[in-house]
């Protein structure tokens, strides 16, 4: 292969699909990561899996990280996160956020989370997440819901 074939083929930015679902007072629930800093998220995680797209990975990581299988169809997408490459993320990083609904008190108690990579699920009110959550953490929360809320934005710049 040649150097220029090479650079070619090399990613410059990876893809990661989410799923946003709330308990039936519309606060958002959120899993707690076991890596690093223990981050707050939602379910969903990086396209890892041969012609996948970012909503049918969101859909499979849910039910690899909750145990939901969620019929949705096809949920509304909310946010495009862009995330830049820095010290911790070597590469550009693209996320796409869809509306995963409202979860019912019995859906809530069936989550079983994969203890691999979270080891808490909680269901806060946005005051109590933003006390809770990394700033830059909680701009993707905020932003998603104000373009739930249809009052923008669509699309979020992280910069680490």
């Amino acid at each position: 292969m040649t150097p220029q074939a090479y650079v070619q083929t090399v990613p410059h930015h990876t893809v990661y699909g989410c799923l946003y679902i709330r308990d039936k007072h519309d606060r958002p629930v959120q899993l707690r990561s076991v890596y690093g800093s223990r981050l707050w998220q939602f379910p969903g995680g990086n396209l890892d899996a041969p012609g996948e797209d970012p909503l049918q990975t969101a859909l499979r990581e849910t039910v690899e990280e909750t145990g939901l299988e969620l019929g949705l169809g096809t949920p509304k997408l909310l946010l495009t996160h862009f995330l830049h490459a820095g010290p911790r993320l070597p590469l550009n990083k693209v996320g796409l956020i869809f509306d995963g609904g409202q979860l019912t008190a019995d859906q809530l108690g069936r989550i079983r989370l994969d203890p691999a990579e979270h080891d808490m699920w909680a269901v806060h009110g946005l005051v109590a997440w933003q006390e809770l959550m990394a700033p830059r953490a909680f701009d993707r929360l905020d932003a998603v819901e104000r373009a739930r809320h249809g009052e923008g934005p669509s699309y979020l710049i992280t910069h680490t």
